[in-house]
């Protein structure tokens, strides 16, 4: 079975044409494929994006007296947003893979990194660098991007049990782990918004190396098959299927989801940061719990 954006091939040897002893011919033949599963990851970020919205939306609908009802909703809502950023995250290892034949980095430099444990991120970032020629500007957006989306991901793969100080949130009344507050809807759609951000990026500005430009285009093949993203552009061919604006279908106009073609580094700005200044302290009426620093914020 053939899907959208999978490579289809013959290796050596696999297509053969004989005769037997009676002159009658035999061909035989071994297709050979090869199924990106990239896209895969974005849908499954895509999925569990609409599972944390609502599960966002039952907590400010359904919030209540009852602690263990109260609970589940708070984990029903991390449930979702940790594979957000997880699957995300694999969709950018998986990026880097499929990029880095092509970004001529020398053994020496590979060694480099090796030896000044350079961060995953980095890696991914300067990778996308030297494929597309990033100008300055761009290169620092990626960067800072990718590195938001790969520390939450480490940090929901690796998980510390250190104690730290628990956070508020503006949706509740009582204060809870800083992974609730963190790894919360609007954060992890933050996450998948920038993730396709960056992609499509990519995709509209072609490197001019046929296999990269081939593979995103397959890509975002897979991801129209996938339900992913919709087009609402009639420009698009079946050349070029991405042309104008992407809709991401599953989220409503008010959430404000609508990704355009992006040419300034400003589009691409992160908006994963990090608070520095403290939540306020929490009441006695917040069971005790004392605010501490909120690691993620939009």
């Amino acid at each position: 079975m053939i899907f959208e954006g999978m490579r289809v091939g013959v290796l050596p040897g696999d297509f053969t044409i004989s005769a037997d002893e009676s002159g009658a011919a035999d061909a035989r033949l071994i297709l050979s494929t090869a199924y990106n599963v990239l896209p895969i990851w974005l849908r499954i970020a895509s999925d569990n994006l609409k599972a944390a919205k609502n599960a966002s939306d039952s907590i400010g609908q359904k919030w209540g007296l009852d602690e263990g009802a109260n609970r589940e909703l708070l984990i029903a809502e991390l449930e979702s947003s940790l594979q957000v950023f997880v699957a995300c995250g694999i969709a950018l290892d998986a990026l880097y893979d499929q990029l880095r034949p092509y970004a001529k980095i020398s053994e020496e430099e590979l060694e480099r990194w090796r030896k000044n444990q350079t961060s995953r991120a980095a890696q991914i970032a300067e990778v996308a660098r030297r494929v597309f020629r990033l100008n300055n500007e761009l290169s620092t957006a990626f960067k800072r991007n990718i590195s938001g989306i790969i520390k939450m991901r480490d940090d929901a793969v690796h998980p510390s049990l250190k104690l730290r100080n628990a956070c508020t949130r503006p949706d509740i009344p009582v204060g809870v782990d800083w992974k609730f507050v963190a790894y919360r809807y609007s954060n992890s759609r933050t996450c998948f918004e920038s993730t396709m951000q960056m992609l499509i990026y990519l995709y509209e500005n072609k490197c001019g190396e046929p296999c990269v430009d081939e593979q995103l285009e397959n890509v975002f093949k897979a991801l129209l098959e996938l339900g992913v993203v919709q087009l609402t552009s009639p420009a698009a061919t079946s050349n070029s299927p991405i042309r104008g604006q992407v809709k991401f279908p599953h989220l409503r106009r008010r959430d404000g989801w609508m990704v355009t073609r992006c040419r300034r580094a400003s589009q691409l700005a992160p908006r994963l940061r990090a608070v520095a200044s403290s939540c306020p302290r929490t009441s006695a009426d917040a069971r005790g719990a004392s605010a501490g620093r909120a690691a993620v914020s939009r």
